[in-house]
């Protein structure tokens, strides 16, 4: 009787664990702008934990936007027409100005270290350019 691979996390019982594929499906995980974004995100988070009580409207403001970016450069990026992507892009670009908006409410506010929301407002920029560039490759 031929030997089967009883690994459970195993895809496919054929194949041996070290041949297993370490790639994801999905295309989303293969774009920088992706990594940029979750990294902005994981920032913002950071951030806005230590906005003080009575201000956190804007910190949660801060955390919805980052997100949706994230969510929606993974959404556009897994549609299959042209339009639908270049959508989902666009809205992700707005996203990611908001996040910047956010960035500069809580800096002039003196509720986050300048330091700090201008690296954040760093990645934002990376991620707005790249989302241009996405937008404009769908046209």
């Amino acid at each position: 009787m031929p030997s089967r691979n009883t690994d459970p996390d195993s895809s496919s019982p054929n194949l041996e664990p070290e041949t297993r594929p370490t790639e994801y499906p999905f295309t989303h995980q293969r774009l920088d702008v992706y990594r940029v974004a979750l990294e902005m995100a994981r920032r913002s988070r950071e951030l806005a934990d230590r906005v003080p009580r009575g201000y956190r409207t804007f910190a949660d403001q801060l955390l919805r936007a980052a997100g949706q970016t994230v969510l929606l450069i993974g959404e556009g990026a897994n549609r299959y027409t042209a339009g639908q992507k270049r959508q989902r892009y666009t809205e992700a670009r707005g996203e990611a100005g908001e996040v910047a908006s956010c960035l500069e409410l809580l800096a002039t506010l003196r509720l986050a270290p300048q330091h700090e929301a201008d690296q954040i407002m760093h990645l934002a920029g990376r991620v707005a350019a790249m989302l241009t560039r996405l937008i404009q490759r769908h046209r």
